[in-house]
């Protein structure tokens, strides 16, 4: 990893150290929230699937350590987070299952034919476009903020991407949910599985997870709350957290 300069990345442990991911100083870091996305996202044998806004490779990189068979395409508009990823990937080990592309969701449907996904996931911006301050770190910007594209170019991709009966799993705070479900009801995608994430149990959420198929019947599955800490100023784990922790890579 010589060809990144260390003043600029360092490396995160995760898993017990099972899988190391090199992230950039000051730029955003994922967390816990994209462990539990990962761990809500269900893969089948050897489908191929995207990640939209992969960011360092995180979630892509999680699934492919746990689904050995599974391949994976990662998307991102900065080709510094493109770059970043494969060389995650062959820091773990996952580069023959993982490859990356530079480019803006709007314009997925020149770059792939429809239907060439069996799953796509996505932990899009979630801060509207014209709201709220925009940071000035371009990494925390883009990862947080609608500058480049929508909610909605981030669904319509995934329909694109998607084969009939394919899975679009998305993570998003609760305020955006209803936008989520108008737009994937408006491009295809019936919502069929939905968890809650709240940091506490007396907690309000904080995050949702929905799995929805393109083509899919009406009928959705409301799991029970997902909650994150027994004790969240010591940043202890519930029993079912901690569980996770413990058996996502067998």
């Amino acid at each position: 990893m010589a060809e990144l300069n260390s003043s600029l990345y360092d490396v995160s442990s995760f898993l017990g150290g099972r899988l190391r991911f090199y992230q950039k100083k000051g730029g955003f870091r994922f967390g816990t929230d994209s462990f539990l996305f990962a761990d809500f996202i269900r893969l089948k044998g050897a489908e191929r699937f995207a990640d939209l806004g992969t960011g360092c490779g995180v979630i892509s990189i999680l699934l492919l350590a746990r689904y050995r068979s599974a391949r994976a395409v990662g998307i991102d508009i900065l080709h510094e987070n493109s770059r970043l990823a494969v060389e995650n990937a062959k820091l773990n080990g996952v580069s023959e299952q993982f490859c990356a592309v530079t480019a803006n969701v709007k314009d997925l449907p020149a770059l792939f034919k429809g239907g060439s996904f069996d799953v796509v996931l996505t932990n899009p911006p979630f801060v509207e476009a014209g709201k709220g301050g925009v940071s000035k770190n371009l990494h925390r910007a883009v990862a947080r903020q609608e500058l480049t594209a929508t909610l909605e170019d981030f669904v319509r991709a995934g329909s694109h991407l998607l084969k009939s009966g394919g899975r679009f799993f998305v993570l998003l705070p609760p305020y955006r949910f209803t936008d989520a479900v108008v737009h994937m009801r408006s491009y295809r995608l019936e919502p069929k599985r939905l968890r809650f994430v709240h940091p506490e149990a007396k907690r309000r959420a904080t995050l949702f997870m929905v799995e929805a198929v393109k083509d899919g019947r009406k009928g959705v599955v409301v799991e029970p709350p997902l909650v994150v800490y027994s004790d969240a100023s010591r940043r202890i784990y519930t029993e079912e957290v901690a569980r996770k922790y413990e058996e996502f890579l067998g």
